[in-house]
């Protein structure tokens, strides 16, 4: 479980959380939306780019009954020297090579439910790596960030590393 410094960071991991009963039912109804986003994080496309022109790829995402349309915005980012280091004396044994941000918006402007939203991200990562997950809750829509190794899986990292999400990567 994640252990947060400041207010910028809340966990996602609680096994009595509502995420939870959102990330089940997202599971069992749509499980190609969940494999669309797991192409999407290893596509080439979702990598960061420095031209102007780059925007992060995006996918509608079903709506739970009553619900409103959301959006799910992805980016990957080479993970940094200085993060490496951070996640090392941290006590991880694996390298983390990318950033993973995933923000989830309302397309028609809604405030998005944290609650749909986290149980999107325990949809995604499914089991124990939800620990591995960082929530800006200072950003205006949800937003979520992990890293994770050369094989896409998902490395530990402390809360710390995100309290300045600028400098995250």
């Amino acid at each position: 479980m994640i252990k947060h410094r400041n207010r910028l960071i809340s966990s996602i991991y609680s096994a009595s959380h509502p995420a939870s009963r959102y990330a089940a039912h997202f599971t069992s109804v749509f499980p190609e939306a969940l494999l669309d986003i797991q192409s999407m994080l290893r596509h080439p496309r979702s990598l960061a780019r420095d031209i102007p022109t780059w925007r992060p790829p995006s996918m509608a995402l079903p709506s739970p009954p009553g619900g409103d349309p959301l959006t799910l915005t992805l980016s990957r980012h080479r993970a940094g020297p200085a993060a490496r280091r951070i996640v090392h004396e941290f006590g991880e044994q694996r390298e983390p090579a990318y950033l993973i941000t995933i923000r989830i918006t309302s397309p028609e402007g809604f405030k998005v439910s944290s609650r749909i939203a986290e149980g999107w991200i325990r949809a995604i990562l499914h089991g124990p790596h939800n620990s591995t997950v960082h929530q800006l809750t200072d950003e205006p829509t949800p937003t979520f960030c992990w890293l994770i190794d050369a094989h896409f899986d998902p490395v530990r990292s402390p809360a710390a590393l995100f309290e300045y999400s600028k400098n995250a990567a």
